[in-house]
């Protein structure tokens, strides 16, 4: 008797057009992203406008010009985030959007531009992190337990292979010395 196959919730497209739209814009929409409000405007056309205003710090926000219709996609956006098929439903979208190859490409993103330095640095420094490319000597621990070939060889093929090529290198070395120091004490 074959198995039934489950399908994850939320991983056909819902049949409302609209909730599908508004899932879309909220999990992946850019300008949207996360944000219910511009995300309901935005799949059931509804147009928020915005003007800059001032507040009486000297802050500057953005301030709809209708605000009724503002606080209308406000609850409904809302609302919707409340329901089951809709939550399922973006959780498949954001999945979508942490396979490897797109993280690396947004990554990529923040590498090569050049207006924010701090992101530029910070996402250098995970792509190494990613890469094996350095290690975090404050997670690194010490043991004190001798090591088994297969132990040794586990630890070192995390390592790019130039540093494997070195890391070997440097062993033959140490049991070539090691090796004439015991056949030096044997003869004496």
């Amino acid at each position: 008797m074959a198995k039934k196959k489950v399908k994850q919730p939320g991983a056909e497209e819902l049949e409302n057009q609209r909730r599908e739209l508004f899932c879309r814009l909220y999990a992946q929409g850019e300008g949207t992203f996360g944000n219910a409000t511009l995300s309901y405007a935005g799949a059931y056309d509804v147009n928020l406008e915005f003007e800059r205003k001032t507040d009486r710090w000297g802050n500057i926000y953005n301030s709809p010009i209708d605000v009724k219709a503002y606080h209308n996609c406000s609850a409904n956006g809302s609302r919707l985030l409340r329901d089951d098929r809709v939550q399922a439903r973006i959780t498949v979208l954001l999945n979508e959007l942490l396979k490897d190859d797109v993280v690396d490409a947004e990554l990529a993103k923040v590498i090569k531009q050049d207006g924010e330095l701090q992101s530029k640095v910070q996402a250098i420094k995970e792509y190494n992190k990613l890469r094996a490319r350095i290690i975090d000597r404050s997670q690194t621990t010490i043991r004190t337990e001798k090591l088994d070939l297969d132990d040794v060889r586990a630890l070192i093929s995390v390592l790019p292979q130039p540093r494997q090529d070195e890391f070997y290198a440097t062993i033959t070395a140490i049991l070539a010395e090691a090796e004439e120091l015991r056949r030096s004490s044997q003869k004496g």
